[in-house]
Order: C-alpha cells, then sequence, then structure tokens
C-alpha cells in the first residue's frame, strides 16, 4: 500500500504543476495531466469546467493519420488517498450520459443547462457522438465503489478511478512519474571515471555491494528501477541460477564472475568521507537477470561481500533551451546506452526495440482498447493479476505483432509473408524503419485479423486434414492474402468503419468468414499444387511446404497485380 501512497502523491504533485503551467486549478488539470499520458498526442484540450458546464469538464481531439476522435470528459478530483467514490458521482455519471443519448432531450439540455458560449460546441460533440466519432469518459481519483458501479456498467462511458490511475503509472512510468527515488551504493572506496574531455556523457566505474540493490529493490513494488531495461526478469533459467549461487555460496567471486550492472540517472554525487555514492533518479538499462537472481535469494545479509561492477552513466535532466533537439538527442543517447550494454549471447533483437517512441506509442493505444501490448518479454505474467484486477486483457506481444506487420506489407520487396518468417531480421535497419510506419489504429486492426483469422482456420482444420496439414506453414502468407483481398475490395486501413467489422467478426465467427478463408486457402493449395509438379520434374522429389513458404519466388507469385475475381467478390461479402 505504501507504493501506492507514494504513486498517489506523485499523481498529486503532476496534477498542480501541470495546473500550475496552464494557470488551472488540480480538479481542472487532472484530466490535462491523464489526457498527456494516456492519449496518442492529444490535441485541441478545451476546459469547459464550471457553471453551465452541464457534466462536461474537458473535451479534445486524437487522429488516426485519416480519422479525428472526439474525447468528452467528466471528471472528480481529491487530495485524500483511498477515498471512496460516493454514490452522488454515480448519479452525475448518469446524466453526464444521458445528455448525449437522449437525443429528444438535447434542445431542453443546451438552453437550461449549458451556457451560452459553449452551446455551439456542445452541439458539435452530439453530432460527432451520433457519428460515432466521440467517446464518453468518467476519470476520478477515488477509489472505485462497487456497489454503486454496477448500475453503470452498461453505458456507454469509460470510467477510470484510482485503482485504473496508478495502474496504469506504473506501467507508464516514464511519463506519469518522471522520478525514482535516489539510490545509495554503501562501501565505495574508489571510483574510476572517464575523463569529460573524451565522454559524450559523465561516466563513472565502482564495485558495489549487491545488497545495497537489494534493499533498493524490497521497496521498488512496481520495479521502476528496471523501468527503461530492455528486457524483465527471464526466471529461473539455468544462467540466472547460477548467478544466485555464485551470491549465496561464493560472494566474494562474484565480482569477477559477472558482467555488471549499467545505470543511466540524472546525477551520482560522492561523499568521500562516508565512502558512499548518491544516485538521483536510477534506471538500470543492463543488468536486470543479475539482480532480479539476487533479489529473493535467501540470507542476503550473508552474502554482503558480494560486489558487482556498476557502470553509471549520466543523462542530464532537459534545460529550457531548444527543448525538442535536446528531447531527441537525449533519447538517441538513451537508446544507444541500451542497445550496446545489451549486445551479448541470449538476448533477442526484438529485445533491444522494446522502449522505443514506436513500441510505447503502440503501447499506450492499445491501452486505449484496454488490452495489454507485451513489450517485453514475461511481462503479461509478471502483472497480469494487477492487469485484470482494473479489466485490461491480454494483448499482442511486440515479436508476434511485428511479424504480422510485415506481412501487412505484402508488396515491400523487404518486407511481406516471407520475411515475417524469420522475425530477427525484421528489426534490422531499414526493415524496422517500415514497420515503425505503420499507424497504431491500422496495428491493432491486424491484431484482431489475426484473432479472427486464427478461429477460423483452427475450425477449419478441424473439417479438412489439408488445412490441418499446411496451416502452420502457410500463416503469414495466408494473413498477407487476406490483407491484400481486403484491399482488393476497397477496405480502408486505420479506419473506424474497418475496427468496428473486425472487431464485431472476433465475437460473432460469421459462416462468410470461413468461406472467405477458405477459398484463399483453396487458391494457395491450388498453386502450390502446380509448383509441386514442376518441381518434381525437375528434381524427381517433391517441393515440402517448408520450401514453398520460405521462397520469395514461390510466395511473389500468389499475389498478381490483380487478384483472382473470386477472391474479390469474397472479400466483399466480408465487408
Amino acid at each position: 500500500m505504501y507504493e501506492h501512497k507514494q504513486l498517489f502523491d506523485t499523481m498529486l504533485q503532476r496534477t498542480k504543476e501541470v495546473g500550475a503551467e496552464n494557470g488551472e486549478r488540480p480538479p481542472q488539470a487532472l484530466g490535462r495531466w491523464f489526457a498527456n499520458i494516456y492519449f496518442d498526442t492529444p490535441r485541441d484540450i478545451f476546459i469547459s469546467d464550471g457553471a453551465g458546464d452541464a457534466k462536461v469538464d474537458q473535451f479534445f481531439t486524437t487522429t488516426n493519420g485519416r480519422e479525428v476522435q472526439h474525447h468528452i470528459l467528466n471528471t472528480k478530483f481529491t487530495e485524500k488517498y483511498n477515498s471512496t467514490a460516493p454514490p452522488a458521482f454515480y448519479s452525475e455519471i448518469t446524466a453526464f450520459w444521458q445528455a448525449f443519448k437522449n437525443k429528444a432531450n438535447r434542445s431542453n439540455y443546451l438552453a437550461n443547462l449549458v451556457r451560452k458560449e459553449l452551446r455551439q460546441r456542445y452541439s458539435k460533440l452530439f453530432d460527432y457522438y451520433d457519428e460515432g466519432h466521440a467517446r464518453l469518459y468518467f476519470l476520478t481519483n477515488h477509489k472505485r465503489n462497487d456497489t454503486q458501479i454496477q448500475a453503470i456498467k452498461n453505458y456507454d462511458v469509460e470510467v477510470f478511478h484510482l485503482e485504473d490511475v496508478l495502474q496504469f503509472m506504473a506501467d507508464y512510468v516514464e511519463n506519469a512519474m518522471p522520478l525514482t527515488p535516489p539510490l545509495l551504493l554503501t562501501g565505495i572506496s574508489n571510483i574510476l571515471s572517464a575523463d569529460q574531455s573524451e565522454t559524450e556523457v559523465p561516466t563513472s566505474i565502482v564495485f558495489a555491494r549487491l545488497t545495497d540493490f537489494v534493499a533498493y529493490m524490497k521497496d521498488d513494488q512496481y520495479d521502476l528501477l528496471f523501468n527503461r531495461n530492455v528486457r524483465l526478469w527471464l526466471g529461473n533459467t539455468q544462467v540466472n541460477e547460477a548467478i544466485a549461487e555464485t551470491f549465496q555460496k561464493h560472494p566474494k567471486e562474484f565480482a569477477y564472475s559477472n558482467n555488471g550492472i549499467t545505470i543511466l540517472c540524472e546525477k551520482h554525487v560522492s561523499h568521500q568521507g562516508k565512502h558512499e555514492i548518491v544516485i538521483t533518479n536510477p534506471r538500470v538499462v543492463n543488468g536486470s537477470q543479475t539482480l532480479h537472481s539476487v533479489r529473493d535469494a535467501a540470507n542476503p545479509a550473508a552474502s554482503k561481500s558480494a560486489r558487482v561492477m556498476v557502470r553509471i552513466i549520466e543523462i542530464p535532466p532537459l534545460g529550457s533551451n531548444n527543448l525538442p533537439q535536446q528531447v531527441k538527442r537525449r533519447k538517441e543517447i538513451i537508446r544507444q546506452i541500451a542497445l550496446r550494454s545489451n549486445s551479448q549471447n541470449n538476448i533477442k533483437k526484438w529485445d533491444l526495440v522494446s522502449n522505443d517512441d514506436f513500441q510505447l506509442e503502440l503501447s499506450r493505444h492499445f491501452r486505449t482498447k484496454k488490452l495489454f501490448y507485451e513489450r517485453r518479454r514475461r511481462e503479461w505474467t509478471e502483472r497480469r493479476t494487477a492487469l485484470k484486477s482494473v479489466k485490461i486483457s491480454r494483448g499482442p506481444e511486440l515479436k508476434r505483432l511485428t511479424q504480422l506487420i510485415a506481412a501487412y506489407y505484402w508488396d515491400n520487396k523487404t518486407l511481406g509473408p516471407v520475411a515475417a518468417k524469420n522475425p530477427a531480421l525484421l528489426f534490422e535497419g531499414g526493415r524496422y524503419d517500415e514497420i515503425t510506419r505503420t499507424s497504431p489504429e491500422t496495428a491493432y486492426q491486424l491484431f484482431i485479423l489475426d484473432g479472427v483469422l486464427g478461429r477460423q482456420v483452427n475450425q477449419l482444420s478441424k473439417e479438412k486434414q489439408y488445412i490441418r496439414i499446411s496451416a502452420k506453414q502457410m500463416k503469414y502468407t495466408l494473413f498477407a492474402l487476406i490483407v491484400r483481398s481486403l484491399e482488393a475490395a476497397n477496405a480502408e486501413w486505420g479506419s473506424d468503419t474497418l475496427t468496428k467489422l473486425l472487431e464485431k467478426e472476433l465475437d460473432e465467427q460469421s459462416p462468410k468468414w470461413r468461406a472467405f478463408v477458405k477459398q484463399i486457402i483453396d487458391y494457395v493449395r491450388d498453386a502450390f499444387a502446380i509448383e509441386d509438379k514442376l518441381y518434381r520434374k525437375r528434381q524427381g522429389t517433391p517441393l515440402t511446404l517448408v520450401n514453398y513458404f520460405k521462397s520469395q519466388g514461390y510466395v511473389g507469385r500468389l499475389f498478381p497485380n490483380s487478384m483472382p475475381q473470386k477472391l474479390r467478390s469474397a472479400a466483399k461479402t466480408v465487408l
């Protein structure tokens, strides 16, 4: 509970800072602060809170590059920690929702409840709501009232209570909570620092007591220390068990047995008389496996002599001059440090991009869909209980979503379904640059489409043996052909219309989609049969599914300039 209180206090602090920056009181600033950390680049934030606001306290827009979405908030603020939302809040949510839902009463609502200068704006918001381009939200930093919330569960209002806000802060602490508590390293007798004329940022190396990190981690319930690390703890692997054993049984051997830890910070100060170093806003970018392996070791006090090499890199906070350039440069330095300090064996290429801007943007977007995007391996396993408690479901994981995006670019020479089968290639240079051009909404649609396709293929596999045999090898080719056929039928990727269609199909699993998917599978099967016949004549042996679907030559011929009419027609039936 202490950590929850710490997050709550930080929320109050940040809300007051945002209020001071914009000349707003905390109740008004709460919505602005949350909008800026939760949504993708909110625009045109308008604070309507006050007499005659008629339950609408704030509204703003976001865009996915194709369409504009309007977000309308009713907010309630408190400075009292763990205060339960009173029943009156839920009555207000009812009035807020009915104002938009009850078309017959809108004229009376505008004339009698809304102050004059807001009426035209509200009238437009009603139009956007009717068109499906406006969403309603209730935001409070009060605790959820489990009794009262039942009365509003069927309303078209997305509700955020204290529990939801704190969970989001814990997951996206870089946006919500910029500082971690100082880290104290004791018993430091020697510090090796690089000459500042020969390094871009101040860098020091020390041999620190592991028990200082263990003590710090005991109070770090949300693993904020590791927020910038590209991986979470991978569990009791053979390597991690060996690390724990060295820490417990051979502590004096630890210093020369371990690769060390890399920490980013804003400042580190040495107190030579006390043999201490204080590290301000520490973030571990390399060493998660080491520290998590020793954290829960039995009797850590007995291992007080265990030391580890720590590289401390100082990344100063942003100044006031040329802020955009500072932000860009700071991110690039941090990215390079994370990449280069994690380039040893047993790290996957997709781990190295888990904290870049594109992945963070995707993560935030999926969160608005109440889905958790797993940027770092095992992250869902570590957080699922807390996430499920605020009704966040499991979404895609980074590697799989990147493969789907690659297949989506079926006409790109360096991507497409063949490249998608080899995920390590997708995180190299130009290929990954192409991947990052994908809008978050399109990425979400591809995730939903993958779910739709998976269910239909599973059902068809029960009915047809040839589908069951080939399903695994053809999955990315099949996915790309679905994308290509939908495009031929004029589907608009990134559009709200397509999102709603795919979400509906994920729930319904209609026979039309099953017929559509089967037609594409049969189209691939027929093409494979032709290539297999020719291959047998040339080589005297059959063409395997593995070799067929990893060949750009074979797969490329499945994507003619104009798709067969029967596939275009089948695609139109599902649209």
